[in-house]
């Protein structure tokens, strides 16, 4: 089954590529800055996860049955637990190109 947000996927793997460590360092202090400056790690803000809504089985994800587990797990926790703001640049980088790697299949 194809999943119906390839487009915003690619969209978030190019604010993933595309995000600077001044913009990082900007929102460094807040509780949750990886969620502030992309949507990560909430359904609610994620725009992979409201594009779906709750139908995870057509996310690009849905391959894997969760955007956290298998093979999707490094690059996951790789952003959650960056803890500089350098890390969380390379952590964002590393997710965009699984999500690439992820959209090979549908191109």
């Amino acid at each position: 089954m194809k999943p119906k947000n390839i487009k915003e996927a690619k969209e978030l793997a190019k604010r993933y590529e595309t995000i600077t460590v001044k913009e990082i360092k900007g929102k460094w202090d807040s509780d949750n800055p990886e969620k502030e400056l992309t949507g990560f790690g909430d359904p609610e803000t994620c725009t992979l996860c409201i594009k779906v809504k709750d139908d995870c089985l057509r996310c690009i994800y849905g391959q894997f049955l969760s955007c956290i587990e298998d093979d999707n797990q490094e690059t996951y926790y790789g952003v959650r637990e960056a803890n500089t703001p350098t890390k969380l640049k390379n952590a964002y980088r590393a997710r965009a190109k699984h999500i690439r790697n992820i959209l090979k299949q549908w191109d």
